[in-house]
């Protein structure tokens, strides 16, 4: 009898996730064209916030090696800021970070103009990085 419900219970399962990160993706996006934090730019150029945890191996193994690259082939005034959930809770929270790796541009007013959900890589990054205002050399 058991061995009937456990597909069945394994699915509702997968439907509760499924359904949890869609409410989470739904209420990021309630963020885009807002300013969450004032952290006085004065530069007026995008940046990208990383949000990161220890044990978030494709953090470490995939998402910080891409903002690596990408840093690389950028102008250096833009800022790459890694945040560590465990460090800065308040500072997740206001952004609804639920899943890591999460990145989030913002443009030069600190408005939030993208949001990644999960590994995001250095060519949708750098694109991401344009729509926010960055120039591109001619």
């Amino acid at each position: 009898m058991i061995l009937l419900l456990a597909p069945l219970i394994a699915i509702a399962a997968i439907g509760a996730v499924v359904l949890l990160l869609q409410i989470q993706k739904g209420g990021q996006r309630e963020l885009v064209g807002s300013v969450v934090e004032s952290a006085g730019q004065d530069s007026r150029l995008p940046s990208i916030l990383y949000f990161t945890g220890e044990s978030c191996t494709i953090c470490h193994t995939a998402q910080r090696p891409a903002l690596r690259a990408l840093a690389a082939g950028i102008d250096p005034a833009i800022k790459i800021r890694e945040i560590d959930i465990a460090v800065e809770p308040e500072l997740a929270r206001r952004y609804r970070v639920m899943s890591l790796p999460t990145t989030i541009v913002l443009d030069g007013s600190g408005q939030v103009t993208e949001i990644n959900v999960g590994f995001a890589n250095g060519e949708l990054l750098h694109r991401q990085l344009v729509d926010a205002g960055m120039r591109v050399a001619a």
